[in-house]
């Protein structure tokens, strides 16, 4: 685990709303386009161009295997960065991180950002098999894995477990904010796919790179969201530019210090501690 974030111990339960969760991904989404939009753009762009080969290619066995390799790496890492982005306005509105800084500091988490995504796919992939819902109830459990894994410290299977602890209690909201996406993603995606029918490679290319350009960020951010809504519900996702978030007692505490001769909560807690001590001696 990096240095960069700190997530709290979920607190409580709370009833996540989703279209809540979807609102605030969008607002996300709008004020971060650029910089989303850059950063997936330079990951499809490469992946796509395996797709493009993969497609008119003989060596079919090899070529895959390199694109589904690739594929789970890039992805994950485009989720890591643009969690990362999130984090910085989540923690004091900061908006300076810049497109490779949001890499850089996703690639040292990737190990464990890969290791979600493989365990992950693999035990939606058996639930489907077996039976469509264990494949959903799964998918739902580990949404926010992702958040965890960029924000918390421990393994993959950890981030996993973890996401899984926080989305009890909300597993219909979270699948209706994964319903609400899909739902996004297929409307914008549906214009490039009828386009691929009729495109050589290079609009075939073009096509899936756009629409994935558009769609993925804001999957992303929406289960950023889901994910410090559930872990932090008394806490604004996003903060104005160079505010810092106060708990009761932080602000209870810079009053007393602050105050006029005051004395801090600290020393009041010492004291009323010692009165007691003197009266259990007595």
């Amino acid at each position: 685990m990096t240095g960069y974030a700190t997530a709290a111990p979920t607190s409580g339960r709370v009833q996540l709303s989703a279209l809540e969760v979807l609102s605030r991904a969008w607002d996300l989404y709008k004020r971060l386009f650029a910089r989303s939009a850059v950063m997936a753009g330079v990951v499809f762009g490469v992946l796509n161009i395996f797709q493009v080969l993969l497609r008119g290619s003989g060596n079919q066995n090899l070529l895959a295997l390199v694109a589904l390799v690739l594929s789970i790496a890039g992805t994950a890492l485009l989720e890591g960065g643009l969690v990362e982005i999130v984090r910085g306005l989540h923690v004091d509105g900061d908006d300076n991180a810049s497109v490779s800084d949001a890499f850089g500091r996703a690639g040292g988490e990737l190990g464990k950002l890969v290791g979600v995504s493989v365990l992950s796919a693999l035990g939606f992939t058996v639930g489907l098999i077996l039976f469509v819902v264990p494949g959903l109830v799964l998918m739902t459990r580990w949404a926010v894995a992702v958040p965890v894994a960029m924000l918390e410290k421990g393994s993959a299977r950890d981030a996993l477990r973890r996401s899984r602890d926080i989305v009890a209690g909300n597993g219909w909201g979270v699948f209706r904010v994964i319903l609400g996406v899909c739902a996004v993603t297929f409307v914008v995606t549906l214009p490039f796919e009828l386009v691929l029918s009729h495109a050589g490679a290079l609009g075939w290319w073009a096509a899936l790179t756009i629409s994935s350009m558009l769609t993925a960020p804001y999957f992303a951010h929406a289960i950023t969201v889901a994910y410090y809504m559930l872990v932090e519900p008394n806490r604004p996702v996003v903060l104005d530019p160079g505010h810092h978030w106060e708990s009761g007692w932080d602000a209870q505490r810079a009053a007393a210090d602050a105050g006029s001769g005051a004395e801090s909560v600290a020393d009041e807690y010492q004291r009323r501690f010692d009165e007691y001590q003197q009266r259990w001696g007595n």
